[in-house]
């Protein structure tokens, strides 16, 4: 029978604050001699420490910054938005007791080193000589893109492009050229395009994305790129020659606002 029980932190021990106080030290010689990511949060949801590495990409200074913080307080704003949901899940895995249990979520935020897709690994942060559940403890690596399946928008940017910064969620109300504006579902073709999607992938997502009773075409596909590059006035309306327009004005460093919402959030692998 698993008889594991939550201690809230007014109820430490001595020897559960012996344990918790040598993992704080254990944080902070990893992060003198690596760079992993790693976080301890508390049965409350309020942060017990953290590596520097995780500060920083938090907006925090340094890894003891993170004592009594909730996900709230995070400075980097998509992450506070979702506490809630962050804290559901932390809440979800303790409470099945479960100490041999772990959960993988698919993290997608802004992170001070920009616009970021990494997987976090958690586990309940337990004391077994005295059948504690003391929190959880988190550890974040750099995405395995194969595992990625909700949309292919970001390893496909990554494989395009790189890590080039942080990207923004593109503003429909200013023009993309300083004279021409682009709708939504414009703005969403051409990001598609300079990702190297072809027509046919473009009008299967399209119909997925932004289901209409009209089936998007590959000819759809086509006449709207026609269409922008009439806009911008290009010579003509080869893809090649709007890609490479696109890119030279920074098209490529901005993400369609339907799509920037997709892509930002957390959700559980498993």
């Amino acid at each position: 029978m698993n008889d594991y029980h939550f201690v809230e932190p007014e109820n430490y021990t001595q020897e559960h604050l012996k344990y918790i106080a040598e993992y704080k030290k254990s944080t902070r010689l990893l992060s003198k001699q690596t760079d992993v990511m790693l976080i301890i949060r508390d049965v409350n949801s309020r942060f017990i420490t953290g590596t520097n590495t995780s500060a920083t990409k938090f907006g925090l200074k340094s890894g003891d910054d993170f004592e009594g913080k909730l996900w709230a307080d995070i400075p980097c704003l998509t992450i506070a938005n979702c506490a809630e949901q962050l804290n559901k899940q932390e809440q979800d895995l303790m409470h099945t007791l479960d100490v041999n249990k772990d959960m993988e979520t698919l993290n997608v935020f802004e992170f001070t080193d920009g616009l970021k897709a990494r997987n976090s690994s958690t586990r309940i942060f337990c004391h077994k000589p005295s059948n504690s559940i003391l929190g959880v403890i988190s550890t974040a690596t750099n995405i395995d893109l194969a595992k990625l399946d909700f949309i292919d928008i970001i390893p496909s940017y990554i494989l395009q492009f790189g890590t080039i910064g942080t990207l923004e969620a593109i503003d429909q109300k200013a023009p993309i050229n300083n004279s021409v504006a682009l709708d939504a579902y414009e703005q969403e073709i051409c990001f598609l395009l300079i990702l190297n999607w072809d027509e046919a992938k473009i009008a299967s997502f399209m119909n997925a994305f932004r289901p209409d009773k009209n089936t998007k075409t590959i000819n759809d596909i086509n006449n709207a790129r026609n269409h922008i590059c009439q806009k911008f006035a290009l010579p003509d309306t080869n893809t090649k020659t709007l890609c490479e327009y696109l890119f030279a004005i920074g098209f490529h460093k901005k993400v369609p606002s339907s799509f920037y919402a997709h892509m930002i959030g957390t959700r559980v692998m498993h």
